[in-house]
């Protein structure tokens, strides 16, 4: 059976207040109609998604990785049975369901989807209508159903809903289930009166007329068909899904000190017996190993934490490679293009950017590591710097194994410190040193004596 996925998402969002559409807002980290893709790229049988967008909202092409994502216009917002007949004018080739999902529900899973297109397949449906009991029915779309068989015989709109209707719980979620046969009632729904948009809702009606069989699926999870349309709601959704994967790890032997502080992104994996203090914000394509700690404030974004590492106060690690057993910050900035370790050291106040840190070597206290590759059992004195940008070109600064680098020193690069060499305290060093050599590069100290009382003012002054 071919599917084809439509993703409903032409619409500006007013009322998120914001200057970008409403389906680009971030959850954990991701554009919330990324989970729409996701899951429908999950769903078993679809073959492939199309989003219908606007001039308003084609920014979502720029966040679509997946070649089997096709983008439609709807040129006028004209409503959302406009925005699906756009979609469908734009299928080229056969297929026997189309999925319509919208794309400010970001907490719709496949396995859902799943079951709503198996009930549509076994009960023979041409066409099927997502709904669910909303504890606060708000603004969705009423579901009518038939005194005769209790089936479903129309959607009627809020703004369209009699006072009784509108005490009505089970609503409209704005998923479908459309087979063929119905596909040519998009041409036959007519413009609403009231604010001349082509109601997709009214398809139901048309197919119950036509001798179609329609029917409703109630779906038991009224949270996965939340609908964002304010930074209330979108901070709802944002709870729900940060619980939902706390809730994950911890059934897979992760300890997380307080449930609500910290945000993982769906896409983070974690081994077992790690420890996750609270305040912390694991984003991206980061995957941790086993017995990590995690602590306090600490932000973690597309990174690599092998076993054992511990990650200490108030750090911020961004595509890097932590390796095992190694140990960064307090108050630490690992940058893009870092691997630290195994058994590696970063402390408190040291930045470390586009560097190799080898095996059992540290960097202790306030120093800049950039541009660098350094070897094993190496110690980089506090306050060390590698200067490796002359304003114009970035160069390269190569420590070999087991150097050891004095507090307050400057390496100029390009520049290499061979091994086993010891550079002093207090150095500017400006050429490669030797193996096995104590380098030292400071100025003659000089004692001027005297000079501080001649600095006094004379008395009476």
């Amino acid at each position: 059976m071919k599917i084809c996925g439509v993703i409903l998402a032409a619409g500006l969002g007013k009322r998120m207040n914001s200057s970008q559409p409403k389906v680009l807002h971030r959850i954990l980290g991701k554009p919330m109609i990324s989970y729409s893709m996701d899951c429908l790229s999950e769903t078993s049988n679809v073959e492939k998604t199309v989003v219908v967008i606007s001039h308003h909202t084609e920014g979502i092409k720029d966040i679509a990785k997946d070649g089997s994502v096709e983008f439609v216009y709807q040129k006028e917002p004209l409503g959302t049975a406009d925005a699906l007949k756009a979609a469908v004018n734009s299928i080229n080739d056969s297929y026997d369901l189309i999925v319509v999902v919208t794309g400010d529900t970001p907490l719709i899973k496949s396995k859902t989807l799943e079951n709503v297109i198996k009930f549509h397949v076994n009960k023979g449906n041409d066409l099927t209508v997502v709904t669910f009991d909303a504890s606060v029915p708000a603004a969705y779309g009423r579901i009518v159903r038939s005194m005769v068989d209790n089936e479903i015989s129309r959607i009627v709109e809020h703004n369209d809903a009699s006072e009784e209707v509108k005490s009505i719980t089970e609503v409209n979620s704005g998923f479908y289930v459309i087979s063929s046969a119905v596909m040519p009632l998009l041409e036959k729904i007519g413009k609403n009166e009231k604010n001349g948009e082509y109601y997709l809702t009214d398809i139901v009606e048309l197919s119950i007329k036509e001798k179609l069989k329609t029917a409703a699926f109630k779906a038991d999870n009224e949270k996965e068909f939340l609908g964002i349309n304010s930074r209330q709601e979108l901070l709802t959704a944002q709870r729900v899904m940060q619980r939902d994967i706390a809730e994950l790890w911890m059934g897979n032997g992760v300890t997380l000190m307080d449930i609500d502080s910290v945000f993982i992104s769906p896409g983070v994996t974690i081994g077992k017996d790690t420890v996750v203090y609270p305040n912390v914000v694991i984003e991206g394509d980061t995957h941790i190993g086993s017995n990590c700690t995690i602590y306090p404030n600490v932000r973690l974004l597309d990174t690599v934490l092998e076993d054992g590492v511990v990650i200490k106060d108030s750090t911020v690690v961004e595509k890097s490679k932590i390796l095992t057993d190694s140990a960064i910050g307090p108050f630490a900035h690992i940058r893009p293009g870092s691997v630290i370790g195994p058994k590696g050291k970063i402390g408190n106040f040291v930045e470390i950017k586009n560097s190799q840190i080898g095996y059992n070597s540290k960097a202790s206290h306030l120093t800049y590591i950039g541009d660098s590759e350094l070897g094993t059992d190496i110690n980089i004195g506090a306050g060390t710097i590698t200067c490796n940008y002359d304003g114009k070109n970035k160069h390269k600064t190569v420590i070999k194994d087991g150097v050891f680098i004095g507090s307050g020193t400057q390496l100029v690069a390009p520049v290499t410190i061979n091994k086993n060499a010891t550079v002093g305290a207090g150095s500017t060093i400006t050429k490669d040193v030797p193996e096995d050599t104590l380098a030292v590069a400071r100025s003659k100290q000089q004692h001027i004596a005297g000079w501080t009382l001649k600095k006094r003012p004379a008395k009476g002054e």
